[in-house]
């Protein structure tokens, strides 16, 4: 089916088109959110699934097994995409063979037939004892390992998620996102697993913290895409923010989302960045944004979601750095040196921002990989502060910038506010002058 998805298209699932050849699951629809209470003041949830096989082979439905299915939550608020909560992975059972996903064959119980339906409830779906670890999962291969069962309260293994992060209060207007994010080790095998995550806006209770959906589901398309397709509100588009799709050659793919915010023309710029790794194992363990050295760079963060229920991994922030042409961002301790260090693992989305003093610029932002392998990272072009004095935003600061400048200035152009007062006057003049004697 892929290979009929234009570049326009990623993400989004066409099922009208023929059959993928091979086993294909697709999350199709999701009805309901099963609310499980809370301790500590962290919630737990589960999320229904309406299943589809829409290759045209039977995919292994294996009794705690292959495949599994990850839940997600997340939050759109002040111009930022967030994850706030993730489950373990709910494995399989028994399926059925209904219809609803194309002309199904009729074969279940081990399978899930090739066209056929299969729909969970999420009070099925939280069954904390069909709750495997992710890290018991390879994001790339879908293979499983075993896991052990075993539960000591309501939250455990389920989709946790904090009620601070929850808020309506706090976070008025806030749109929620929850999305199901599927693993299949025949899936995979068949080159099928592109697809295999789907989103639907939530509302919230504000006392009960119950979740309720809202609107259609978003067949094979990330949750990360509702930042742009929901930005600025629900159904309404943020066109700023940019989403793109990044692959790991002979690996898995990441999905990178970007968003410049002005907070004062000419003067302040917050630049946010959201990374989804869908599928690869090797992981990220490490971003670099160029910012050159004359640009001021402040408030910088970082946000990931925790992994609980005794998953190995840690949840130690990453740590981040301004360095002489760069803001960097890495994990706590490299693969060799422990490798359940906190890393952007499969499933799973992490968020990076900063402020600085200059316009943006687009330019390559390397993802390094966390697991040894090659390549060590991977390239992609966001936008990242630019030089004060690289006026005309080329890249270099040279006398075209003074004469593009000068041209401002003389015009009374709003960008040669250099200074941010909102006046146009000789102390801009000099500002710039003086930016500009200081080089790129």
């Amino acid at each position: 089916m892929r290979t009929l998805l234009t570049a326009g298209l990623a993400g989004l699932a066409v099922s009208s088109v023929a059959m993928a050849a091979g086993p294909d699951v697709t999350l199709r629809e999701s009805s309901s959110v099963q609310n499980y209470g809370q301790v500590g003041g962290i919630y737990a949830y589960a999320i229904g699934s309406n299943t589809c096989n829409i290759g045209n082979a039977n995919l292994l439905w294996t009794n705690n097994g292959t495949p599994g299915l990850a839940m997600n939550a997340y939050r759109i608020y002040d111009g930022r995409m967030t994850q706030i909560g993730m489950s373990w992975v709910k494995t399989a059972c028994c399926a059925a063979a209904g219809s609803g996903c194309g002309t199904c064959n009729g074969q279940g119980g081990s399978v899930l037939g090739a066209g056929c339906l299969d729909v969970y409830s999420a009070g099925w779906n939280g069954g904390q004892t069909r709750l495997g670890p992710r890290s018991s999962i390879n994001g790339y291969t879908g293979a499983f390992s075993s896991f052990t069962t075993g539960t000591t309260n309501v939250i455990q293994r389920r989709l946790q998620v904090l009620a601070d992060d929850m808020n309506t209060t706090r976070y008025v207007g806030a749109r929620f996102v929850m999305e199901g994010v599927y693993a299949a080790s025949d899936d995979h095998a068949a080159g099928n697993w592109m697809n295999n995550c789907s989103y639907k806006l939530a509302n919230i209770a504000p006392t009960t913290y119950n979740i309720t959906y809202t609107g259609a589901m978003n067949e094979g398309r990330p949750a990360i895409y509702a930042w742009r397709d929901h930005g600025l509100g629900t159904n309404s588009p943020d066109t700023s923010v940019n989403v793109q799709i990044v692959d790991v050659p002979g690996e898995g793919r990441f999905y990178v989302a970007s968003k410049v915010i002005t907070v004062r023309a000419n003067l302040e710029y917050r630049y946010e960045y959201a990374i989804f790794n869908q599928t690869s194992d090797r992981s990220g363990g490490s971003l670099s944004i160029p910012a050159p050295a004359t640009a001021v760079i402040t408030d910088r963060g970082f946000s990931a979601p925790l992994y609980h229920s005794g998953e190995p991994y840690s949840n130690t922030l990453w740590n981040h750095a301004r360095n002489a042409t760069s803001v960097d961002f890495t994990s706590p301790q490299t693969f060799a040196q422990n490798a359940n260090s906190n890393a952007l693992r499969w499933g799973t989305m992490y968020n990076f921002y900063f402020k600085a003093t200059t316009r943006p610029i687009n330019r390559d932002a390397t993802l390094g990989l966390f697991k040894p392998g090659t390549p060590t990272g991977v390239t992609f072009s966001v936008p990242t502060p630019a030089a004060p004095a690289d006026f005309n935003l080329d890249g270099n600061c040279d006398f075209f910038d003074y004469l593009d400048f000068v041209a401002a200035f003389s015009t009374n152009n709003a960008l040669a506010d250099f200074n941010g007062d909102s006046l146009i006057d000789f102390f801009d003049y000099l500002d710039y002058v003086q930016a500009f004697a200081n080089g790129c």
